[in-house]
């Protein structure tokens, strides 16, 4: 490991842990050692990053602005380990980033594709939300995502993919008795200022709130509740019998993007990718819809 690398790596285990003697026990070095490679990465800064005390270490202002940045350094310096050790086996490292609930729909077909259009290719799979996904593929940290929200970058692109709607269902076996125990989902903040709307109109009782939305389709599954779900998943809910579908809630419509850089580093992996997403998107685009034919629904 060199200097700089155990450096940066033990600034970061003393600001997570706030001692320099748990740090020690966590790198499986001396305190001495711990306190030589702090002093070290101080003279190299040219400022001090901890304010020390009898309890431990904290985090001094220029400490706290240089952490984001150490992280990344390591995480940058990882990545690039990687992608050289991968050279003497593929010609190019692809890392792609997907929105949880498009994980299953998306991932093993494009894996399966990228497979075919390109065997050369070694692959990372990760799972993330769009503004990490965007502020990842602007610093090059990542070569393409699928995901919800749209955020104006330099140098990158979103390409609408197909259409999300959110579904009001419950598993109440009453439909009328919905409002009893409903669940609100977080999805982006236009969605949020709609659904506030909402919930002030209907004055549903909001025992529980998830940010994550599938948590909202699992509660459906186990106890008498309510929520918006996407309605890929409300389609096997509806069939299997756990729900049903809410007349006259509003349909909320939300776009799903391919987001890439503008100039990738390898154009034809990107192409090969690109192509492999829109091709699954548009069979999803095309299945079979739910069947709403007994109910009114109001999109938004």
């Amino acid at each position: 490991m060199s200097n700089i690398d155990s450096q940066i790596k033990t600034f970061l285990a003393v600001a997570r842990l706030g001692s320099f003697r748990r740090a020690a026990d966590e790198l499986y070095v001396t305190q001495a050692a711990v306190t030589t490679r702090i002093k070290g990465l101080e003279d190299y800064l040219g400022f001090a990053v901890f304010h020390r005390h009898r309890r431990g270490a904290e985090l001094n202002e220029q400490g706290e602005r240089f952490i984001d940045y150490a992280r990344n350094a390591i995480d940058m310096i990882e990545h690039g380990r990687e992608a050289a050790r991968r050279v003497t086996s593929y010609r190019a490292h692809y890392r792609f980033m997907s929105q949880f609930l498009l994980l299953d729909e998306l991932v093993p077909d494009w894996m399966h594709w990228m497979n075919s259009k390109a065997p050369d290719v070694s692959l990372s799979i990760d799972c993330g939300y769009s503004m990490t996904a965007t502020k990842e593929i602007a610093n090059g940290q990542l070569d393409l995502a699928v995901g919800y929200q749209y955020q104006v970058t330099n140098g990158v692109i979103f390409e609408p993919l197909f259409t999300e709607r959110l579904v009001l269902v419950t598993s109440y076996e009453d439909i009328v008795d919905w409002r009893e125990n409903y669940i609100s989902i977080g999805w982006d903040q236009a969605f949020d200022e709609e659904h506030r709307r909402f919930v002030a109109e209907s004055r549903p009782k909001c025992r529980l709130h998830a940010e994550f939305i599938d948590t909202a389709r699992i509660m459906l599954t186990q106890e008498a509740c309510s929520a918006y779900v996407v309605e890929r998943s409300a389609r096997t809910l509806i069939a299997s019998g756990a729900v049903r579908l809410v007349p006259d809630a509003p349909v909320w419509v939300r776009p799903a993007h391919a987001i890439y850089p503008a100039r990738p580093t390898h154009p034809d992996v990107q192409s090969a990718a690109l192509e492999g997403v829109r091709d699954i998107f548009a069979r999803v685009e095309k299945s079979p819809a739910c069947k709403l034919s007994d109910v009114t629904l109001r999109t938004l």
